[in-house]
């Protein structure tokens, strides 16, 4: 039996005349299992002392609980837990991961993401995200930094061994997509994974408008012909953004990549902005990038949906944000412990 005293976060236990101090979830993981007795007070007791020191303790001895059954050893901070290798013990390695702890109903924004993310690698430690559902079942996601690079331009230099000559051609304006009747600039830019081809004979591109902006602003001898006249990059940009609310932003991360030797289609049958190849003719893309507004807040079920998806088809889930310091990417997947 052991005295026992609660301050804050800490529970002071004394043996045999010292002080030993112990988080809350660790003294609790010890009365459970049976490894250390408190004099006058029952676990239930302790649990309900706990919970009314620290509101959280519930959900964080979940989290603790569940890492320690899986063999780690786990030292409690603030705002979450600090886990070493499994088998180590604290003091013999650095700790691994910073774990911190969510629930199912908790929102968090992609700014706190990504600042979670630098301060974890800061301290050269890798982030994890314990996300605890209505079921007190625990599930795991690794945040990282996405690490993007293809070999489109590779790729290009190494045909013929020379770079192509600049396109010229007019395109007419259809509503949501742009169309190019001339056959060979057609077939030129479905080589390069542009857009839809359509048509025997006389072969026709379907652009989206993505890829439209992307083509005028690389090649600016692309022209799009409307009814009412043509119009050149800033006039053709006014114009996409009126029918697409978020296409800056989508824009400024889909010219990104392709500077980064990517090639991109629509992800719209994997729910998100695009689905990402490494190189020309690979057969399965790689990456579902979904574009978010800085200030975007996350709900758990939904990034659990769009991890759990993207898992399913074996491509990696990034979120991307535009912010004054140029693109960022989040890279977020289960993590099995």
């Amino acid at each position: 039996m052991a005295a026992v005293q609660l301050s804050g976060g800490i529970v002071i236990i004394e043996i045999e005349g010292r002080d030993e101090k112990l988080s809350l979830e660790e003294a609790a993981f010890l009365l459970e299992k049976g490894k250390l007795k408190i004099k006058g007070l029952s676990i239930g007791d302790f649990f309900s002392r706990a919970i009314s020191t620290h509101p959280a303790f519930i959900v964080r001895y979940i989290v603790y609980r569940d890492l320690k059954e899986r063999g780690y050893a786990v030292r409690a901070g603030r705002a979450g837990f600090w886990l070493y290798p499994r088998g180590a013990r604290q003091g013999e390695k650095p700790a691994r991961y910073i774990v911190r702890i969510l629930r199912e109903k908790d929102l968090i924004s992609i700014a706190d993401l990504d600042r979670l993310l630098s301060s974890a690698r800061n301290m050269r430690k890798e982030l994890i995200l314990a996300i605890v559902d209505e079921e007190s079942d625990v599930t795991y996601y690794e945040i990282r930094a996405a690490k993007l690079e293809g070999t489109l331009k590779e790729e290009k230099e190494g045909e013929e061994g020379k770079e192509e000559a600049a396109l010229t051609c007019t395109v007419s304006l259809a509503d949501d997509r742009v169309l190019i009747h001339d056959e060979a600039s057609a077939e030129r830019l479905h080589r390069d994974f542009y857009g839809k081809l359509i048509g025997e004979g006389n072969k026709q591109l379907i652009l989206s408008l993505i890829e439209t902006a992307y083509l005028m602003r690389e090649n600016n001898r692309m022209v799009v012909h409307t009814p009412t006249g043509d119009m050149n990059y800033e006039q053709f940009l006014d114009y996409a953004t009126d029918k697409e609310r978020d296409f800056k932003d989508k824009l400024v991360v889909y010219t990104d990549l392709r500077a980064k030797g990517l090639v991109l289609k629509t992800g719209f049958k994997f729910g998100s902005h695009f689905r990402v190849y490494t190189a020309l003719q690979q057969k399965h893309s790689s990456y579902l990038v979904h574009v978010v507004h800085p200030e975007h807040i996350f709900a758990m079920n939904e990034l659990a949906r769009a991890v759990r998806l993207a898992q399913g088809v074996r491509k990696r889930m990034i979120f991307a944000y535009v912010d004054e310091d140029g693109v960022k990417y989040i890279d977020i997947g289960r993590r099995r412990l």
